[in-house]
């Protein structure tokens, strides 16, 4: 049985300015292209032949273009030549077709894709389904008049199980009679039409779209960042933190900032600057005053004196000013850190947060406080619980899953303020919920037991949740842990609460002020506002205000917390709440 590579290409949108020989698997990749790329890949399975698959009309000159930037003995298959190509193979030899419009961000993973068809008459799919957390499809239900009646979302890594992209299929010769290579999806639906065997295999990597110009920067970043990082690879060598190929022509006086590929033949003038993560693809150059940020020049292009890439993917000519990409962030000054440059801005400032010592700091304090106040609050818990367990049947404890840090689910403890069965009860109470948003609470619930009511009151039914912290599943603050029905309302507040991982009391605990008109609103406020300025001083102040409040039973200005923030209400006083219970009250 012998293996044979197919590689799909493509001529995506932002390449139609390029030399009509241009194509997505020409272009550079890091210290290669993406063609040496995918074949450097997938020699785990020992190909024996490699050959390309257009998906356009190429023009006279793409096959040399291609086939110089790919492996030696790659040959270009043109559609009308794909029946002959199947036929020409034994029936138990397998084709492994990749298509680069969807690129796995950690690579390839043949092994696993292997291992699922280890049967030879079985097709194996890698394919992506939903691999990031802040993602989600809506769908949105109406009656026969027209009427939205409900809201569903399906979140990426909890309940999204639809197939978003395959990025490449290993398939037996003898199922492909017939077959056409359109796209893997196509392929994927007509082994399935003829009753071929097959199995997807989720891909346990983030997926970029290379048909999109923002998407080949964020696959560039990341592999001019490997490259650099890295043992040169044959025909370049190292300056600082660049990679230079040994016939690329750089100036001793050029700027090169940050881990920045040069490549064959390029040529980078005195007083240019490059500020990576950037790639200068072959010949292309680079005139004395050019400034190249985070971008990457293809083939025999030009940045003049005085000109800017900033951002973009230079196909052609020269460039005097080009923008950044649609979908990129403006670009950081580069330090070294945890390049993520393709990827979306966030409001959050989490960039900062994982670059300084906030985190790992916390994370200590939180179960070193949450050690010492389990010691010392021993004996009330104890009489806790037996108060419990004397006011009504059932364990002293209520264990609820909510979504933590990165929508991981955890088990979070609380004294049982409730009877046993409260949970069967909530559907038929629906009608009475008194509070907004996806809270759902009573002003006399009847599920609440006396002692309940008192634990509630004064936010003793919390302090299970010191075990919680003490295993780093909670903090002492942050947003209030929430189970995943709650998390589904507004996208960019799951984005921000997710972030990090949730308190026993928060900013919204001490700062709402609505509690008996619905305070929906102010949650999502007060969770973002948290998270864009966390910091061991703002966690310093809640627990004192929370302390002083009784847990949140006075309000606190929002503006007395958080200094300068464009999102801080206007609270013109410190009062008593409305009525409805404390911080830690929860349905």
């Amino acid at each position: 049985m012998d293996a044979v590579l197919l590689v799909l290409d493509r001529r995506p949108g932002y390449l139609q300015q390029a030399p009509e020989g241009v194509s997505l698997l020409s272009l550079p990749a890091g210290d290669t292209t993406i063609l040496n790329h995918i074949a450097s890949m997938t020699q785990e399975i020992h190909p024996r032949e490699v050959h390309v698959l257009p998906l356009f009309s190429p023009s006279a000159d793409y096959e040399d273009t291609v086939l110089r930037g790919g492996p030696p003995g790659t040959r270009v298959l043109h559609p009308e030549q794909v029946g002959a190509f199947i036929q020409g193979h034994e029936p138990s030899d397998v084709l492994m077709v990749v298509d680069p419009h969807y690129w796995p961000i950690d690579g390839f993973d043949i092994p696993t894709v292997m291992r699922h068809k280890s049967d030879a008459r079985w097709a194996a799919h890698a394919v992506a389904v939903g691999t990031q957390v802040d993602q989600a499809r809506e769908f949105v239900h109406c009656d026969d008049q027209g009427m939205i009646r409900r809201i569903s979302r399906y979140y990426d890594q909890v309940t999204n199980s639809r197939i978003d992209a395959i990025a490449y299929s290993v398939v037996p010769f003898a199922s492909l009679s017939g077959s056409r290579f359109d796209s893997l999806a196509d392929l994927r639906a007509a082994l399935a039409a003829w009753g071929v065997l097959s199995r997807d295999v989720p891909i346990a990597s983030a997926i970029v779209d290379l048909s999109d110009e923002h998407g080949y920067l964020t696959l560039n970043e990341q592999l001019a960042v490997r490259a650099t990082s890295a043992e040169a690879s044959p025909g370049f060598v190292r300056r600082g933190e660049s990679l230079l190929a040994v016939d690329a022509h750089v100036d001793h006086d050029a700027r090169l900032i940050g881990p920045v590929v040069v490549h064959s033949g390029a040529r980078v003038r005195g007083g240019a600057t490059i500020v990576g993560p950037a790639v200068v693809g072959r010949d292309s150059t680079v005139e004395s005053g050019g400034l190249v940020a985070h971008g990457v020049l293809t083939a025999n292009v030009t940045v003049p004196a005085g000109g800017v890439v900033r951002q973009r993917v230079l196909v052609t000519g020269s460039a005097r000013w080009s923008s950044p990409a649609a979908g990129s962030a403006s670009y950081p000054s580069y330090d070294g850190q945890d390049v993520r440059l393709g990827a979306d801005a966030s409001v959050m400032r989490d960039t900062d947060v994982r670059r300084s010592r906030y985190p790992a700091l916390k994370l200590a304090l939180d179960v070193v406080a949450a050690f010492v106040s389990l010691v010392v609050l021993s004996p009330l818990l104890a009489v806790l619980a037996v108060l419990v367990r004397l006011d009504s049947p059932g364990s002293a404890f209520f264990g609820h899953m909510r979504e933590g840090k990165g929508g991981k689910v955890f088990r979070c403890w609380k004294f049982r303020t409730m009877v046993a069965d409260a949970h069967l009860k909530q559907r038929e109470l629906y009608s009475t919920n008194a509070v907004d948003g996806p809270q759902f609470k009573l002003h006399n619930d009847p599920r609440v037991t006396r002692v309940g009511a008192w634990l509630r009151a004064t936010n003793l039914d919390e302090l299970p949740q010191l075990f919680n912290i003490l295993i780093g599943q909670m903090s002492l603050v942050g947003p209030r842990p929430s189970p995943f029905r709650e998390n589904q309302i507004c996208v960019p507040w799951r984005r921000a609460r997710l972030s990090v991982r949730p308190g026993i009391t928060g900013l919204w605990q001490i700062c709402r002020d609505q509690r008996s008109e619905g305070d929906f609103h102010q949650w999502i406020a007060y969770d973002i506002m948290y998270v864009r300025h966390l910091s061991l001083l703002l966690d310093m102040k809640i627990l004192i205000a929370t302390v002083l409040t009784l847990g949140g039973m006075w309000s606190v200005k929002a503006s007395w917390m958080v200094k300068d923030d464009h999102a801080v209400m206007d609270e013109p006083r410190i009062g008593p709440k409305p009525a409805g219970g404390g911080a830690g009250a929860s349905s």
